[in-house]
């Protein structure tokens, strides 16, 4: 039963913080007072607000910050707090017109005109000064970026309106004008509220006024329960299935993914597209290594396959862990068997005994935000080893080496180290990775990360294959095969890809569309119609971003729009000088005209903001060969192959240069030194056997 009195508490509780200050949430007190209060004291509550007192952390009493880039003052007057900055010799005031987060870190959102609000990149430490906090720190390094770079504080990465705002904003909508490069962004809250996971929560309330009924949205709940594992036999769910549609909600924030529609909601592999398991993003074992958040992890766990769902381990109003310590493992885990020496061989109530220590080693982001992996992998030494990935143990054992931790868990657990990892399959021959691509009982993700790596190969001699993959349960993997079929023969390929545009899900649609626009096809069909408008709704959403130009350049280009496609990408590069791959598109345009002396002046522009891109230098060389500036040439090439010993086809045209110019004991030593380490490449192989 409700109580009134505590609802109407909460109520004035609502509308005395300035930080959560929303229609809703009061609207849904009346009936989820609980959930309410709980939400109110939440990250998610906090995770934007107007600058105010109740609101700002940070010390604005005259505060400075200073380091050999910029010299800061933090400044209050009344209710308005003011950022002084000096910088590259010029000073400005900046009027605070957000806070952005709440702990371990608060940023402060600064208007810079025509509707951008940008991150400041000095932020205030909230943790307790015990800890290290209460302080002014720099995200940043110190000469890192400069005014006018896309990474500096005011440029387009640090942009609130891209790359922020729909995570920590309820019903954003961005209104970016591609013409005039301007925001008229709203949003129905201005922080994580209701409706940003009860998608109707605001028509349920509407409609209990009035004594109906009407749904809060998509199911999210967690059913069930779970029967805690006994000796060998792991943990099973009993009861009705969890909601399928509280991890992709709760993944459309928690994940590094593109945005496919401003349409206030969605979920992952719908109208938001998840970042594969690539590097540099993650380390070849699967663990974390950008920013990626959480979701890519927690697709590649034993647990999300199992039917985990987030809600069985957090309290989704809250945030919070629904037990302490160990005990929220032991919801599953029998504790008599894990939660012992004889499982995580440290003493109890010692760190080494934390389940998550050993299962969820933390990364650090933004210098003092430490994130715990939530992959749930079995820690192997051995292949951290191999990957490059941090050893767990030596998290703790800081005075010992990978050697050490190899053998030790070895001891621990004889016959552990098998060559059955995600770092494993991704060295393994085509034909094993077509078997691990076609197994059901392997992690979705994993799947559609290796299908996109084998791509080319899958397309050319095992198209069967993809084929297969795009009936597939899993919309990760339906996206990427459709993403594949663009390797493939135009003939054999729309047969495949046309099924792709009526696909549930958006996001197979635009993969499918995308591959038949490469492919140079054109369909006259309500579906290539209806999809074709969804993608340039897409195309138009993310032209804010230096990638979303390239995307609309190479859109022109396959309708014969040349000119067009130029301007984009020359819109591209203004956005962010350094952005590879627009130079890349663009210099491929001036080729074609004949206008490599013009190419050769991008590729140098973009590289004094991308020093030592090996794809420019590669591709610098070519067009100095055709323009017969050999020595130039050679230079450039030998360079790139050297930069990226990895890209065999860098070597490999490096190679050949060298023999085409009369240098043939120089070009078998390179060829050598390939097949070394691409022994099964044909077209070395072949350039061997002509030398």
């Amino acid at each position: 039963m409700i109580n009134p009195v505590r609802s109407l508490l909460v109520f004035f509780i609502l509308a005395l913080t300035g930080a959560v200050v929303v229609a809703e949430p009061a609207d849904c007190a009346g009936c989820h007072a609980d959930e309410v209060e709980q939400w109110s004291k939440s990250q998610h509550a906090a995770a934007m607000a107007p600058a105010s007192p109740d609101a700002v952390s940070g010390d604005f009493s005259g505060a400075t910050y200073s380091d050999d880039q910029v010299q800061v003052r933090f400044m209050r007057d009344g209710d308005t707090y003011v950022i002084r900055t000096t910088e590259a010799g010029k000073t400005q005031e900046w009027t605070v017109r957000y806070t952005f987060g709440v702990y371990p870190l608060q940023q402060y959102l600064i208007d810079t005109g025509d509707g951008r609000l940008q991150a400041f990149n000095i932020a205030w430490d909230s943790r307790e000064a015990s800890e290290g906090g209460q302080r002014w720190f720099r995200l940043d390094q110190p000469g890192e970026s400069h005014p006018g770079d896309a990474m500096h504080w005011t440029g387009i990465y640090q942009n609130w309106n891209n790359q922020c705002a729909d995570c920590h904003s309820t019903g954003l909508e961005r209104n970016y004008d591609a013409e005039s490069d301007t925001y008229d962004t709203t949003w129905d809250h201005v922080a994580v509220s209701c409706s940003a996971c009860h998608e109707t929560a605001q028509e349920h309330a509407e409609a209990r006024k009035q004594g109906n009924s009407y749904g809060a949205g998509v199911d999210l709940a967690a059913m069930g329960a779970w029967l805690v594992s006994e000796g060998e036999r792991p943990p099973v769910h009993q009861g009705p299935a969890s909601s399928d549609a509280q991890v992709p909600t709760c993944g459309r924030c928690h994940s590094l993914r593109t945005s496919l529609a401003d349409n206030k909601g969605g979920q992952v592999h719908d109208q938001f597209s998840l970042s594969r398991l690539e590097q540099p993003l993650y380390y070849s074992d699967g663990r974390v290594r950008e920013e990626v958040f959480v979701l890519g992890s927690f697709e590649q766990s034993r647990m999300f396959q199992a039917g985990v769902v987030c809600s069985d381990c957090h309290n989704p109003h809250s945030g919070k862990l629904k037990a302490e310590g160990n005990a929220v493992c032991a919801q599953c885990h029998n504790a008599g068997d894990f939660d012992t020496p004889e499982h995580h061989h440290h003493p109890d109530g010692s760190e080494g005994a934390d389940c998550v220590n050993c299962h969820m080693p933390e990364s650090t982001f933004m210098k003092i935000d430490d994130r715990r992996e939530h992959s749930f992998m079995v820690p192997r030494p051995d292949v951290a080893k191999d990957s490059g990935s941090p050893d767990v143990c030596l998290g703790c054992h800081t005075d010992s080496d990978r050697d050490w931790s190899a053998e030790t868990v070895e001891d621990w657990a004889p016959g552990l180290y098998k060559a059955d990892t995600w770092h494993h399959v991704q060295q393994r021959g085509l034909a094993e990775a077509a078997n691990y691509l076609t197994d059901s009982g392997q992690p979705a993700l994993r799947r559609a990360t290796l299908l996109e790596q084998r791509g080319e190969a899958l397309a050319g001699s095992r198209l069967p294959v993809v084929e297969q993959l795009l009936h597939s349960e899993h919309a990760v993997i339906r996206e990427s095969g459709y993403r594949v079929l663009r390797h493939g023969a135009p003939d054999s390929i729309r047969k495949l890809a046309e099924p792709g545009l009526v696909d549930p899900k958006l996001a197979v649609r635009i993969a499918a569309f995308e591959t038949l626009v490469r492919l140079g096809v054109k369909l006259d069909s309500d579906a290539w119609k209806n999809t074709r408008d969804e993608y340039e709704h897409f195309l138009e959403l993310q032209s804010d971003l230096p990638s979303g130009r390239v995307l609309k350049a190479r859109y022109l280009l396959a309708n014969d729009m040349v000119y067009k496609a130029e301007k984009e990408l020359n819109v591209a590069l203004g956005k962010d000088r350094g952005y590879v791959p627009a130079a890349i598109q663009l210099t491929e345009i001036l080729r074609s005209g004949g206008r490599n002396r013009e190419a050769i002046r991008v590729i140098d522009r973009t590289l004094t903001a991308s020093a030592d891109d090996a794809r420019l230098i590669h591709l610098r060389g070519l067009i100095n060969l055709k323009l017969e500036d050999y020595a130039t040439a050679l230079e450039n090439l030998e360079q790139a192959a050297r930069l990226e010993p990895g890209q065999w086809l860098f070597g490999y045209r490096y190679a050949v240069a060298l023999y085409q110019l009369g240098e043939r004991e120089k070009a078998r030593e390179i060829t050598e030194s390939l097949l070394k380490r691409f022994p099964d490449n044909r077209q070395i192989r072949a350039l061997m056997r002509h030398l």
